[in-house]
């Protein structure tokens, strides 16, 4: 630290008083007087180890975590002689505020990096077992309480909202939550993308079991496990060998075609076009496509007018504007 007063020069007799009182008030645990002294020592760069050690300790006492943690890691550099015991005070600081998955992950860096003292092993090892034990009772609780959020908000919150949670639950196991989540996918009034993000959840997690599952007036008895990927269904497949072509001579053209159709898709699964309607939705994909990127662009798939292209177009359209009010606010 640069000096407050560079052109004062502090007295040992001055320093070693000051030295004096801020640990007689560390003593006492009068946190905020020997804090008062050691700031005096340090405007003058007469702080040393020690007293920067107690700094510390007053920082922690005084709930002042984030400077404490600051001034670890500062010292932790500064005063190589000293790492350990400054890396413990750190450690400790990260146990007090709970913040466990900090503590695995420093201290998994060091034990495999570094030839720790026998004194500080041993109970880096006990605070790391513990922080171990703590972190997974509090990623259970931060599971329920996230779980509880969701269920709240499958029933009357806002779609955002839902997908956020239903984004952050994806990550984590589904089969503790089941029971409790498969009567929401015949529930008319959920919003059709978030049925499609719990269906694909428990897909991916191979869940199997019969599940009633409604969408768009239509409802199916359901298992995840038989269930293919929104671009992998016989019908999404078939779409795309229409637009084969388009692939091969526009492949930027093709990949905007493509996002259409996974859209529409997205929003209508686990159901799936029927059979003499594929025809018309690759139009109607392709033709959107265009429209979207204002191409005026000549392909023999779309040189005829289409009635029928002209209504799926319609329902394509209106498919995207459930899918972008949801996935992309």
């Amino acid at each position: 630290m640069k000096k407050e007063h560079p052109d004062i020069v502090i007295f040992p007799g001055w320093r070693k008083q000051l030295e004096k009182e801020g640990l007689e008030a560390l003593k006492e645990k009068r946190y905020e007087d020997a804090l008062t002294h050691i700031l005096q020592l340090e405007q003058y760069e007469a702080a040393s180890y020690e007293i920067l050690t107690g700094k510390v300790i007053c920082f922690i006492e005084l709930g002042r975590y984030d400077e404490a943690i600051g001034l670890c890691r500062k010292l932790m550099k500064e005063d190589d002689p000293n790492y350990y015991k400054y890396l413990h005070i750190y450690v400790t600081i990260l146990f007090q505020t709970s913040q466990y998955g900090e503590i695995l992950s420093l201290l998994d860096e060091i034990f495999q990096s570094e030839k720790i003292p026998h004194t500080y092993r041993e109970q880096f090892w006990q605070i790391y077992d513990l922080s171990q034990k703590f972190y997974q009772d509090q990623e259970l609780t931060q599971d329920d309480k996230e779980w509880k959020q969701f269920i709240h908000n499958l029933e009357g919150g806002s779609f955002q909202e839902q997908w956020r949670l239903l984004s952050i639950l994806r990550k984590k196991s589904v089969s503790h939550y089941i029971d409790e989540i498969i009567p929401h996918l015949s529930d008319a009034e959920l919003n059709p993308v978030i049925k499609t993000g719990i269906l694909q959840w428990m897909y991916e997690q191979k869940v199997d079991q019969e599940m009633e599952v409604e969408k768009f007036n239509q409802t199916s008895m359901i298992n995840p496990i038989h269930l293919d990927d929104v671009m992998e269904t016989p019908e999404a497949k078939k779409i795309l060998l229409l637009l084969e072509e388009i692939e091969q001579n526009d492949p930027t053209l093709f990949e905007f075609t493509r996002q259409i159709l996974f859209r529409y898709l997205y929003v209508y699964y686990p159901f799936t076009p029927s059979e003499e309607a594929i025809q018309s939705i690759a139009e109607a994909v392709l033709a959107l496509a265009l429209e979207y990127l204002q191409l005026d662009q000549e392909t023999s798939m779309l040189e005829y007018d289409n009635e029928a292209r002209g209504k799926w177009m319609e329902e394509i359209k209106h498919m995207e504007m459930k899918y972008f009010s949801q996935i992309e606010q």
